[in-house]
């Protein structure tokens, strides 16, 4: 079999290959499109992406903008809105600082895109930003997990598969290694996808490199205060909605099981 070329190029990734890897994440979906429907007004997603989880908000009725620093994945996410009949306010801009018209019932920051701000200069001007555009009353919902000893260790000891799925005809695999810099709490990963075709011979093969900033729950706390907000809870995402002792309407926590190392995250912070 001839070798097959390396692509190797920053992340962000091209909006199919997104798509590929990420279709059939769901998980999150019906948790968030419940945060903007107890939000109760206008809601905003930062990284936004080309609309994971803003066009199943929008098909619920919900108004919900986006905005992402990535033009090929908000040009994609207007072509996708084009053709399910629906409509946003998209914006271009770094979550560090963005200005905006509008002020906001919820802001919203998912699926770990604030780890991306790898210095706490940019962590804060983030978070400023995020308050400045929020409606008096209005919350901002960060979407991250907390590190855990364990997983550290294990993504660093190789490569580890991650996703495994069909792919017209073919299988996409991919496969993630990360070293950690613990005393920075920085994960330099390293993502490698493979395309199979149907005889399971290696179509094509990507490869992503980029940095997460993780972040532990006192650290996060301290952050939000020197950010200026002025109450935040926090709670494990996936409990939530779908634990029966959660206090899943009202705009407390209670009930709800304490945060865990490696648990995936809801901060909700009020401004």
């Amino acid at each position: 079999m001839a070798e097959v070329p390396v692509s190797e190029r920053d992340y962000f990734m091209s909006p199919a290959t997104y798509d590929e890897v990420y279709r059939e994440f769901t998980a999150d979906v019906p948790h968030v499109v419940e945060l903007i429907r107890q939000a109760g007004g206008p809601a905003l997603e930062v990284c936004c992406g080309n609309g994971r989880l803003l066009l199943p908000a929008l098909g619920e009725g919900f108004a919900v903008d986006g905005l992402d620093l990535d033009r090929a994945m908000l040009d994609d996410l207007r072509d996708k809105l084009a053709r399910a009949g629906l409509s946003a306010s998209l914006h271009q801009a770094d979550m560090r600082d963005f200005s905006l018209p509008g002020r906001y019932a919820l802001i919203l920051i998912a699926f770990n895109s604030f780890l991306h701000n790898l210095t706490q200069e940019d962590q804060l001007a983030t978070l400023r930003c995020c308050r400045l555009h929020l409606e008096p009353g209005g919350r901002l919902a960060l979407i991250t997990f907390h590190p855990s000893a364990e997983k550290l260790i294990e993504f660093s000891t190789g490569e580890h598969l991650v996703a495994d799925r069909p792919l017209e005809g073919g299988r996409i695999r991919v496969f993630d290694h990360a070293d950690d810099d613990r005393v920075e709490q920085t994960r330099h990963v390293t993502r490698r996808i493979v395309r199979l075709d149907a005889a399971g011979g290696v179509a094509s093969e990507e490869i992503f490199r980029f940095r997460l900033r993780y972040i532990f729950k006192p650290e996060m706390e301290l952050l939000l205060r020197v950010a200026g907000f002025s109450r935040w809870e926090v709670r494990p995402l996936f409990a939530s909605y779908s634990d029966p002792s959660s206090d899943a309407t009202g705009p407390g926590f209670a009930g709800c099981p304490a945060p865990r190392e490696g648990d995936n995250l809801l901060w909700t912070a009020w401004a």
